[in-house]
């Protein structure tokens, strides 16, 4: 699986059947708004069609993707000057094995302000998007000790964990670090 793959996958077949869900999930869709304040800049990693931007005023998307980003590029390629508040982590840091997860982390936390939070979506290593692409994809396998573990290794505290469903059913990871 390469970012050629996930780039092509996410811009033709997810697109056409998973995009519109993010707004059904319990604690990532739209509730998350509400934890956002006016003055906090968001670095949306993997925004896709960059929803949350046209909802906060201050949210700056990367994606591998041209769907929708403000930048068309990789989290662990990102680098800027300028910090942000917050990273919104929704389904991105998903793919590949752990030293990629890692680095990918580290990409993130790099973009951060020293006091920020992160807002988890992760999948459990589910091949579940319901169209034949997605059995091409190394899903990293998240589940609550990771993201604990993860958070601490990086300098942050978990705040908030919980099973995140949609409508019908597709289990991920929420998870509020913060530092």
């Amino acid at each position: 699986m390469t970012n050629e793959y996930l780039k092509e996958y996410f811009s033709k077949e997810w697109i056409e059947s998973r995009a519109s869900d993010i707004w059904n999930y319990k604690y990532t869709g739209l509730e998350l708004i509400e934890k956002i304040k006016p003055n906090e800049r968001v670095l949306d990693v993997g925004c896709g069609t960059n929803p949350y931007k046209k909802l906060l005023p201050n949210v700056y998307g990367i994606d591998i993707t041209d769907i929708g980003a403000d930048q068309v590029i990789a989290i662990e390629d990102f680098k800027t000057e300028e910090k942000f508040d917050v990273a919104f982590c929704l389904g991105s840091i998903n793919f590949g094995p752990e030293e990629l997860i890692l680095r990918q982390i580290q990409s993130t936390v790099d973009a951060l302000r020293p006091s920020s939070r992160i807002y988890w979506r992760c999948n459990p290593g589910r091949q579940d998007h319901n169209n034949e692409g997605c059995k091409q994809i190394d899903f990293f396998p998240w589940d609550p000790d990771k993201l604990f573990y993860y958070a601490k290794d990086f300098g942050y505290e978990v705040v908030a964990i919980a099973r995140d469903y949609t409508s019908d059913q597709r289990v991920r990871w929420y998870a509020e670090w913060i530092k």
